[in-house]
């Protein structure tokens, strides 16, 4: 430790004690043990030097991996099941948080890979213009890129069709891309995100004759959002149509303001993740499905019949149900980090990609109750009448009837009591308020 010390160096085994005391107060800390350990090192790393979030690191690299892997590999449940691994991942923080800095350190073999491509398309793209003014034409190239930023529903399928892997829509503020899913919902747009989630063939047909069509698609998407903005996520229908509940909300617990750190990141490490990376970029294309070992199966399946069947919201059924899809999508992607890792094969899933991936969903499904929490109470809240806002307001957050019926039916200026005692007790049902804890104790909901 001393010669460490001496050099301005952190061992690895005091990064991870240090993350250990760091989440011992956080309520729902990023499962960075699901990861092999040459990743969770390096995620240690970041967050150390670059003081990164832990949550923004780890989600990272669950995204550039799923679109480097793309289409090679599908998860083989069982006979006639078989399931993409595309991630729509939305990362949450103020501003001044490092969350675009964050997913370029994730993403960057991916970033430097589609640079290096431009390159050889913009000098193959010279030949051609030049060949075809002097000799004639030859075919057009084309660029192939796995990420994209700004575009329209049919620059998506051309670019998509440029890559049969498939691509990630990789947006720095994700606000932009709402604004632009908004204005494409009069013509179907906003469906064709659904469909791109499932992995489902779609097409785009334009009044102008032109139709465009993906039978086999693979489109992840990532980017960032602040806190107040959240709010917009929910907003045109997208809180009731299944859309909300497709995204895997990266939201972490009382983010402390970043400090500078003079020192750099070791140099082996960021090479070591561009060669996991990269080893899943460069895998052969052969659209090979893995099924998972029969252990973990039955692992898997008894654990999904043991989830609960009712709940207190609707918002939170829908949530289980497609966190239950990400599962699957999240076992693949660590077995074949694992793979890349050389700590594991790539011939089927095996419990530790299982368990690793129920640790996420855990994560995951806090996070999406967090958000739904926010962008759902803050609607319920401003459809009620003044009063009821104002009543709702002064009571505590724990309360008994009889403290609950003297703080709502107090006086108003009139001398008259502002709602009666039975008026009171019909609020209280509402369970979207209140939560009845036992037989006359209440605590409110948001």
């Amino acid at each position: 430790m001393q010669d460490n010390e001496k050099k301005g160096r952190i061992s690895k085994a005091d990064l991870h004690i240090d993350y250990s005391k760091n989440v011992e107060n956080n309520p729902n800390p990023f499962p960075i043990d699901v990861f092999p350990e040459s990743l969770r090192q390096i995620a240690l790393e970041a967050n150390d030097k670059y003081q990164f979030p832990i949550d923004y690191l780890g989600s990272g690299i669950l995204a550039a991996a799923s679109t480097a892997i793309g289409l090679k590999y599908r998860l083989a449940v069982k006979e006639g099941w078989e399931q993409k691994i595309n991630l729509f991942t939305v990362i949450v923080g103020r501003p001044g948080d490092s969350k675009s800095h964050a997913l370029k350190f994730c993403f960057n073999p991916i970033l430097e890979r589609d640079s290096s491509h431009f390159q050889e398309y913009s000098k193959l793209i010279q030949e051609y213009e030049n060949d075809k003014e002097n000799k004639g034409s030859n075919d057009k190239p084309v660029l192939r890129k796995s990420l994209i930023s700004d575009f329209t529903p049919e620059a998506l399928i051309t670019v998509h069709n440029n890559n049969k892997n498939g691509i990630c829509i990789y947006v720095d503020e994700l606000n932009g891309w709402l604004k632009n899913f908004n204005r494409y919902n009069n013509s179907g747009e906003a469906e064709t995100y659904l469909s791109l989630w499932s992995g489902t063939p779609i097409s785009i047909d334009r009044a102008s004759g032109k139709s465009f069509r993906i039978d086999n698609p693979f489109v992840g998407v990532i980017g960032s959002t602040q806190i107040s903005v959240l709010k917009q996520f929910a907003m045109g229908g997208r809180g009731s149509n299944g859309f909300m509940d497709r995204l895997l909300f990266v939201y972490p617990h009382e983010l402390k303001t970043i400090k500078w750190n003079i020192e750099n990141v070791d140099p082996n490490l960021i090479s070591s993740y561009h060669s996991i990376i990269n080893k899943l970029i460069h895998e052969e294309y052969n659209f090979e499905s893995l099924p998972i070992e029969e252990k973990a199966k039955e692992f898997l399946f008894a654990w999904q019949n043991k989830r609960l069947n009712d709940y207190l919201f609707d918002y939170e059924r829908s949530i289980e149900i497609k966190l239950q899809e990400y599962v699957l999508r999240f076992a693949l992607i660590l077995q074949l980090l694992f793979f890349s890792t050389n700590e594991a094969g790539n011939i089927q899933v095996e419990m530790n990609a299982i368990k690793g991936a129920l640790k996420l969903f855990h994560y995951f499904r806090a996070n999406a109750i967090k958000v739904r929490a926010q962008t759902t109470s803050c609607e319920y809240l401003e459809s009620l009448s003044g009063l009821q806002q104002t009543i709702y307001s002064e009571l505590p957050k724990a309360f008994t009837t009889a403290q609950g019926i003297k703080i709502a039916c107090k006086n108003d200026k009139e001398g008259k009591p502002r709602v009666s005692e039975r008026q009171f007790k019909t609020y209280l049902n509402d369970r979207k308020l209140f939560k009845k804890e036992k037989r006359g104790k209440y605590t409110k909901v948001i």
